[in-house]
């Protein structure tokens, strides 16, 4: 008997694997048990700011390829200042975080941006400003076209609306090379503010649906070899959501990855259901998406999975993470696992307990095939279940009867485990 996962005996030992570990989410491997704290990456210290102002003046440097500029104000930010001597040809990375920069100030900056050769230019973060509008749109356009091997784009925490990137397809003829698009917190909807006291921050999305899907169609061309879009706690309306999801995941797209937590989806089923059915196969393409779909904290609960789990989509990796699933949920997901093509699913921080272990590998269909693989899953993520030491003995019977060809198993943060339980195949 091969133990494939362990779980540490004490929280010292939890510190102990992380100490080396780069900052990445919390895992036990099948193949190693490897650990990572939580919190990585936070800092509660009160000269937090004081720190990333000397980062920012580290960053511009002698010797550094980035221009940096981090909790300064508007009239604070001189590219040439933070230039200095160094050649803009090795500048590799411009910042500009927290600045309360607009979509005038970014204009201003990318027009002295442009006075410099930059070749090595291949990414910009402009997050945690104020950035939006006709202006700022004219900006990033000016800016690709100057810097051609710009391929990520940090515009997260602005005032960003997808319209305003519909500038980037107005050259018909046009490519730009950026992979990575950050829209989180952005109002991704065009949109308008009432003028009831009442509902003074209440907003109306306002488009059409055959222009909308026109221009959101050119807007994904011009960017052929774009991998990641993240769109977590973005305000998107239902039509433009589905034309922008439908434009992402059409055949000819390269999207791997695609980020939509918080955006309220649970409230919105039937757009769930539009989004979920856009990736279903197709006569002309058959075969399985490669794509990492994010659907965590959306509220989605049963109801939810269940329009996931009667959609018929078909793509590789899947997070429902914070979802309020129970019991039901995972007994829907189960159905649907086998022609679902999933390989990676990820259920932590749903509090099904050992019922919905039970549920979710429904042993006595798998008892029934004992030579094939029931699924294809090869990592699973069950962080924050309310699991015991039954789901272990469980998840053992089923990788034993070839339930699936489980590589990881992520099931830290469940108390009711004891310590070193381990899950054996």
């Amino acid at each position: 008997m091969t133990i494939i996962a362990t779980i540490p005996g004490s929280p010292s030992d939890i510190f102990r694997s992380s100490a080396t570990l780069p900052k990445t989410r919390s895992s036990t491997s099948l193949k190693s048990a490897t650990t990572s704290t939580d919190n990585d990456g936070i800092s509660a210290s009160p000269t937090l700011c004081n720190l990333e102002r000397a980062e920012s003046i580290e960053c511009n440097s002698e010797n550094s390829r980035e221009i940096s500029f981090l909790d300064l104000s508007p009239t604070e930010l001189n590219v040439s200042e933070a230039l200095g001597s160094r050649a803009s040809e090795t500048i590799e990375c411009v910042r500009i975080n927290r600045c309360r920069m607009t979509g005038e100030g970014f204009a201003f900056i990318v027009d002295s941006l442009c006075q410099l050769d930059l070749p090595s230019l291949h990414t910009v973060d402009i997050s945690q400003n104020h950035v939006g509008g006709a202006q700022a749109a004219y900006a990033l356009q000016k800016l690709l076209t100057h810097a051609p091997a710009i391929r990520f784009l940090y515009l997260g925490w602005n005032q960003l609306a997808l319209s305003d990137l519909k500038q980037l397809a107005s050259v018909p003829s046009h490519r730009f090379k950026v992979s990575y698009l950050d829209l989180r917190s952005n109002p991704l909807s065009a949109q308008q503010k009432t003028k009831s006291r009442k509902d003074s921050l209440a907003r109306t999305a306002i488009s059409n649906n055959a222009l909308c899907a026109r221009w959101i169609d050119s807007l994904v061309e011009s960017l052929p070899e774009l991998t990641h879009v993240l769109m977590a706690q973005a305000f998107i309306d239902d039509q433009t959501l589905s034309a922008f999801m439908s434009a992402l995941t059409h055949p000819k797209s390269h999207v791997e990855y695609i980020g939509l937590e918080w955006v309220g989806l649970g409230s919105r089923l039937s757009t769930l259901s539009t989004i979920m059915i856009g990736l279903a196969p197709t006569p002309s393409n058959a075969s399985t998406r490669s794509l990492h779909l994010n659907l965590a904290a959306n509220n989605l609960g049963d109801s939810g999975i269940e329009v996931i789990s009667q959609s018929g989509a078909k793509l590789t990796s899947l997070t429902l993470a914070c979802n309020f699933v129970t019991e039901r949920g995972t007994g829907l997901l189960a159905k649907w696992l086998p022609e679902s093509g999933l390989t990676s699913l990820d259920l932590s921080d749903n509090y099904f307990g050992d019922q919905g272990i039970v549920s979710f590998l429904d042993l006595d269909t798998v008892r029934k095939n004992p030579d094939t693989f029931a699924t294809e899953l090869k990592l699973l993520g069950l962080n924050s279940c309310c699991l015991s030491d039954i789901s272990l003995r469980m998840l053992s019977e089923a990788l034993e009867y070839k339930w699936a060809p489980l590589e990881t198993l992520r099931i830290l943060r469940n108390s009711r485990i004891s310590p070193g339980a381990k899950v054996t195949a």
